[in-house]
């Protein structure tokens, strides 16, 4: 005759059950990262749109001096943040220049890069190699970044000419849409 099956002692069921619980923790976390890669980071919300934007004056990464986001009221301001490192920054670029190149001209819009992370000779080395011209100005404790609510770079704040923030994009972005959010702003005036 057999002999009945053991019930489990006091420890392989305590065993059993940190190793259920483990287990239910790992598919939690699995499913929790799963859900936050499948969005779309253009999707992530900020609490700065519709709100003032926030002010700074920091050093011009040409040295010459303190740049104010305030002395650009009255303009339609893009302020892309992105580093000399950055990818998606590099990506962009051409399409940035293209419509600097097509605003530079007027006098009621401005883009503004806001180094972020970075060290200043690399973003220094980083404007000269690729030509930029636009003004950019130095995150070096990154209070701005944090003041703004980055997420990643590259990412673009549209400031509407009251200060308001009006827009956000996050990650490299396409002509199309970078004249689209500059023009949906002047078409307010």
């Amino acid at each position: 005759m057999d002999a009945p099956p053991a019930t489990p002692t006091r420890p392989q069921w305590r065993q059993r059950l940190i190793t259920a619980f483990a287990l239910v923790l790992l598919v939690a976390i699995a499913a929790v990262l799963a859900a936050g890669f499948r969005r779309d980071p253009q999707d992530i919300k900020t609490g700065s749109i519709g709100k003032a934007a926030a002010s700074f004056a920091l050093d011009r990464l040409d040295g010459s001096g303190p740049l104010r986001l305030d002395d650009y009221r009255g303009r339609v301001v893009v302020l892309n943040f992105w580093a000399s490192w950055c990818i998606p920054c590099k990506q962009e670029n051409p399409v940035l220049a293209a419509v600097w190149d097509r605003y530079r001209s007027t006098t009621d819009v401005v883009l503004i890069g806001v180094v972020y992370q970075d060290s200043i000779d690399a973003a220094r080395e980083y404007t000269e190699r690729l030509g930029n011209t636009w003004p950019s100005v130095i995150d070096a404790d990154g209070r701005t970044a944090i003041a703004y609510g980055v997420f990643g770079i590259p990412e673009k704040f549209f400031i509407t000419p009251d200060g308001t923030v009006a827009g956000r994009h996050v990650g490299a972005i396409d002509q199309e849409t970078l004249i689209s959010g500059i023009e949906a702003i002047r078409q307010r005036r």
